[in-house]
């Protein structure tokens, strides 16, 4: 194999990372804010995985796909399961897991955050109604890296693929890594059998092969999220969503291995 053909084959892994990453924010938002469906998704994302050589990852992305077509259902279990306020489920907020504990926001860890997205001259648009911290936002963040790296590589622009790589390790490795695995691991636990405990493995398994490429350890996955004071009708008394959330179901008891 030819040095140049080697070439092309990493560039096209850098953009298959990044339609993995794509799907999982998307995913991650609440069902009627998705950009594509799951038969919009089926080509590509199996392409993708084809191009990354992973037959594991493919297999829970097709569960994935198959189980994400009952948009019912889905919707239903995002309310149940997540919630729509930051402590109404299971949290899908990095500064719930890894912030100071306590009521206020935890600033210090979302400007944390921000100032990763700022390096790269990104921020969140006005038309965005989630936080900087939102697991579906930081995927689009890794997205964005993996497609830079990508463009570097097709420019062959040393310093481009050394930025997009580095931004990659440093921001799995500071935020992502350490508090994905034990989100999704808690939200696997809480899902049943549905959408939502088939992505808890695809994505785990993701996470779990993402950092074994960069060198990088995953957290705690039986980490939880810190305590609040705030009872659920606190959280949901102004929430627009409040009434497709199963009472009580925001606050499973878990049991972890």
């Amino acid at each position: 194999m030819s040095l140049e053909t080697n070439s092309v084959l990493i560039e096209d892994a850098a953009l298959a990372r990044a339609v993995v990453y794509r799907y999982l924010a998307d995913a991650m938002r609440h069902p009627a804010q998705r950009t594509l469906t799951g038969a919009e998704w089926r080509a590509g994302l199996s392409q993708a995985l084809e191009c990354v050589g992973d037959w594991e990852l493919s297999a829970y992305a097709a569960e994935c796909l198959e189980r994400g077509g009952d948009a019912v259902n889905v919707e239903s279990d995002y309310g149940r399961v997540i919630g729509h306020t930051p402590r109404a489920g299971v949290p899908p907020y990095e500064s719930e897991w890894l912030g100071a504990a306590g009521d206020l926001l935890q600033f210090h860890q979302m400007s944390d955050v921000a100032a990763f997205y700022s390096a790269f001259g990104l921020g969140l648009n006005g038309l965005c109604d989630e936080r900087v911290d939102h697991i579906a936002i930081e995927f689009a963040f890794l997205q964005f890296l993996c497609a830079k790296e990508a463009y570097g590589r097709s420019r062959q622009d040393s310093q481009l693929i050394e930025a997009a790589v580095d931004g990659q390790r440093g921001f799995l490795s500071e935020h992502v890594a350490r508090w994905a695995p034990a989100f999704f691991h808690r939200l696997g636990l809480c899902s049943g059998d549905g959408f939502y405990a088939s992505l808890s493995r695809f994505a785990n398994a993701w996470l779990e092969s993402e950092c074994r490429r960069l060198g990088l350890e995953r957290g705690d996955p039986t980490l939880a999220p810190g305590e609040t004071s705030m009872a659920l009708e606190d959280t949901c008394v102004s929430c627009a969503h409040a009434s497709s959330c199963v009472p009580g179901g925001a606050s499973p008891v878990i049991e972890t291995d």
